[in-house]
């Protein structure tokens, strides 16, 4: 077995004992961040090498010091982030106006943007509705732009990544948001 095996296997052994440790974040020195990447390296997918990335783009994030902030942080980072797709492809737009690329600059981004918007305003009073939103109507408005895409000939590489970005930030949010309805 060559070392770099090894040290994957040593690694990700580490996280499974972590994540079914009883002890808190704060006795082992894991910043909440880490923590939930952690979480999302377990349970979504096993990156966590890039979700430590994504979420340190924000300086905020990883001096979140609870996980009310740490949630509020990240619905935030998705929000810009959802904004900012929503750009390109009103600009994509104008050079190919697919109704494919349409669906997905108007509608189903405006709906992907106001599902984390409402997550945000529910994320003090209650968390649960916050995860709610992030299921029921983003899951609806990405949803529908997955569908357009699928429907259409053309491959757009660009947008499934932008739509990658929403599953991404849908799931560390709701990680984050679980802390405050476990507590």
């Amino acid at each position: 077995m060559n070392p770099s095996t090894f040290l994957s296997i040593l690694f990700t052994l580490s996280l499974i004992f972590i994540s079914h440790s009883s002890l808190s974040a704060s006795i082992i020195n894991f910043k909440l961040y880490q923590v939930v990447c952690i979480q999302y390296g377990i349970r979504v997918s096993p990156n966590i090498k890039g979700c430590l990335e994504a979420l340190q783009s924000d300086p905020r994030i990883p001096s979140a010091e609870n996980y009310i902030e740490l949630s509020i942080f990240i619905l935030e980072q998705a929000i810009k982030n959802s904004t900012l797709s929503q750009i390109f492809l009103k600009n994509m737009m104008k050079t190919d106006p697919s109704p494919a690329i349409k669906e997905c600059a108007t509608q189903d981004y405006t709906g992907i943007i106001n599902a984390f918007e409402n997550a945000l305003a529910n994320v003090l009073h209650d968390p649960q509705t916050a995860i709610n939103y992030l299921h029921r109507d983003l899951g609806y408005a990405e949803g529908k732009c997955s569908a357009a895409l699928k429907d259409d000939p053309k491959p757009y590489f660009e947008v499934n990544v932008l739509i990658s970005h929403v599953y991404f930030y849908t799931a560390v949010a709701e990680l984050s948001l679980n802390h405050l309805i476990d507590q």
